[in-house]
């Protein structure tokens, strides 16, 4: 596991081998981002500063040289006046090497500055130690006929392991065997024969760790069901009733049974990623959740102590309701291969801490025993029976303006995905064209139509296309083609919905979830419960919230029997920025499809010429 910062230092042979291309994208030029964010610090060698220095000297001579030769052979092929009447400055290729080395130099100081690198002087090398390598012939001077260059290498490999000793961890970039070798195996130093290799070994990291985090967050909401059945069967549950306090002192209830009567407001998040494998992931969740326990016990307090029976008389059990906000951790292993979850064994932990209402039920209240009684009055009174309110939700649901508001935006994002169809056939048309000709020209033109298109393989020279760029085109229409085919062929979105489903929406390259919460199944008159709407990105980021307030209704009645305070059962939907966030996603797909639309209309331009 690379542990960051990760410090860097890179062999002279990786700047040529790059081209020295300092520019932004380059692979030279990523190393700039890495040092800004913080995961690499560079150290380099003088001797390879010097070195590259030199090479740039060396690359500008050579690009000033390469001009005036180009000069040359233009003027060999036409006169300099018809040159400049066609806007080609015969001088202006004339380039003055003194002025370009100072221009190739200017950039290279300019990245070199970027890199905020530490700089090894000479002040590090053991001249000793390397003269005793020399006479003892060990690496870099086993091939004596290349002393000249191994005396750099056996100066900068002595620089690293002076600076590094051998417990510092250091990251060697060179494609130099002898390099290596003169570097010595000390277990700190971790070889890379390029900066691709690097960024590979670094980024495993970190894209394994956001793709497993990705799998989870998009996975998890459908075990929520699991996790809320693990509560209720008590399996995971305990509950504290007894607490104490700093002396000793016991207060509380000493219960002999629970039974869980409800769970709500289930809610998690990814707290760690513990391990990533090839097939699984482990990681644990931090979950809370609204939880609701029956609690029994024997009221000791209250009972009398008969010494001679040694028996307690008139000893009752009694019932406490007691309402918690649990906070839990759950460990679930991802199988990676199956796409699918595992709940490991859990414990939920019920106690002072957790606790924010108890109160007792009294046998004279006949709480449970009476429950037919008040849902047929409440039944009289207009208001929905306590065990019909999952029934209201779905019947008000399906008439609802949040579900036809919805669906309307389902209906335009599934237009939508019907005109990938035809993009993707001009394109299958195209693949068949390109590879049925052996003329260049359709390739020509088609590169000509698109050459701005972002990701299209532009060939070097128009005239002289080969067979490789010719292939690389072919394969950019064909992943083109493949891309298309499968958003035309994708699962509609569904013309309804209910409490609890989870849709995804296709955008591209991009995935989105629509998850609609479900009622908790406990109502209690007077309360209201909240059940969560919400749009997620690949990443898991919200990027809408709604909600479903259901109100459970009630009426109190004074002493007269008159109504003297009350509430009406309602449902309120709030998803606003649901409907947005949903426009926001056919907006893109619509910018997709008018993108792909004009390069089908070049394509067609091209298929028609042909």
């Amino acid at each position: 596991m690379i542990k960051y910062p990760l410090y860097v230092t890179l062999d002279t042979n990786i700047f040529d081998a790059n081209k020295l291309d300092f520019s932004k994208e380059s692979t030279l030029g990523l190393l700039v981002n890495y040092v800004e964010a913080g995961k690499i610090k560079i150290v380099l060698s003088n001797i390879v500063i010097k070195e590259v220095e030199k090479h740039v000297i060396k690359s500008s001579d050579s690009i000033c040289s390469a001009f005036r030769e180009l000069r040359k052979k233009a003027l060999s092929i036409a006169s300099e006046g018809l040159l400049e009447q066609v806007g080609i400055k015969p001088d202006a290729l004339f380039l003055n090497k003194i002025e370009y080395q100072e221009k190739c130099l200017g950039v290279w100081n300019k990245f070199l500055e970027s890199l905020k690198p530490e700089i090894m002087d000479l002040s590090l090398v053991d001249l000793k130690e390397i003269v005793d390598d020399y006479f003892e012939i060990k690496p870099p001077f086993e091939n004596n006929e290349k002393k000249r260059k191994e005396f750099p290498d056996a100066f900068i490999a002595n620089q690293i392991r002076e600076r590094f000793g051998k417990d510092k961890i250091i990251a060697i970039i060179s494609n130099d065997k002898g390099f290596k070798k003169a570097c010595g195996r000390s277990e700190n130093h971790v070889f890379f024969t390029s900066l691709g290799e690097l960024y590979n070994t670094m980024n495993s990291q970190e894209k394994e760790y956001t793709a497993v985090l990705q799998e989870i967050n998009s996975l998890i909401v459908n075990y929520t069901f699991e996790i809320r059945d693990a509560i209720k069967n008590e399996e995971c549950v305990e509950v504290h009733g007894l607490s104490y306090d700093k002396d000793g002192i016991e207060s509380g209830f000493n219960y002999t049974d629970f039974e869980v009567t409800s769970i709500k407001n289930i809610n998690f998040h990814v707290r760690t990623i513990d391990e990533i494998t090839d097939e699984i992931a482990l990681a644990t969740l931090l979950c809370t959740a609204d939880v609701e326990v029956e609690c029994s016990y024997e009221d000791y307090d209250n009972a009398a102590w008969d010494a001679e029976t040694r028996t307690f008389y008139f000893l009752q059990a009694r019932t406490n309701i007691e309402r918690h906000r649990a906070r839990f951790g759950i460990r679930i292993e991802l199988n990676r291969k199956e796409n699918n979850l595992r709940i490991i064994p859990f414990k939920v932990i019920l106690n002072g801490d957790t606790l924010y209402e108890r109160f007792e039920v009294r046998e004279d209240e006949e709480l449970y025993d009476a429950m037919d009684i008040i849902n047929q009055d409440r039944e009289d009174l207009g208001l929905y029976s306590l065990d019909k309110y999952a029934d209201y939700l779905e019947d008000d649901l399906v008439d609802s303006s949040f579900m036809n508001e919805i669906i309307g935006k389902f209906e335009r994002i599934n237009e939508l995905y019907q005109k990938y169809d035809t993009i993707a056939a001009m394109y299958d048309e195209l693949l068949s064209v390109i590879k049925d000709t052996e003329s260049k020209e359709i390739v020509k033109q088609l590169t000509s139509n698109l050459k701005d298109i972002t990701g299209f393989p532009v060939p070097a020279d128009l005239n002289a296309i080969t067979a490789q760029e010719k292939d690389e085109i072919i394969c950019w229409v064909d992943q083109s083609y493949e891309r298309l085919y499968k958003l035309s062929e994708q699962k509609g979105l569904p013309d309804n919905f209910k409490y609890g489903d989870t849709i995804e929406i296709q955008n591209g390259l991009e995935k989105y979830q629509f998850n609609i919460g479900e009622f908790s199944g406990i109502a209690t008159a007077g309360d209201q419960e909240d059940i969560e709407l919400s749009i997620k990105d690949n990443d898991g980021e919200i990027l809408g919230k709604g909600r479903v307030s259901l109100t459970i209704g009630y009426i109190d009645f004074d002493e007269d029997g008159c109504a003297s305070n009350g509430i009406n059962d309602s449902i309120e939907y709030c998803y606003e920025d649901i409907a947005k966030a949903l426009e926001n996603i056919a907006e893109l797909i619509e910018q997709d499809i008018k993108n792909e639309e004009n390069i089908a209309k070049e394509i067609e331009k091209v298929i028609t010429t042909e």
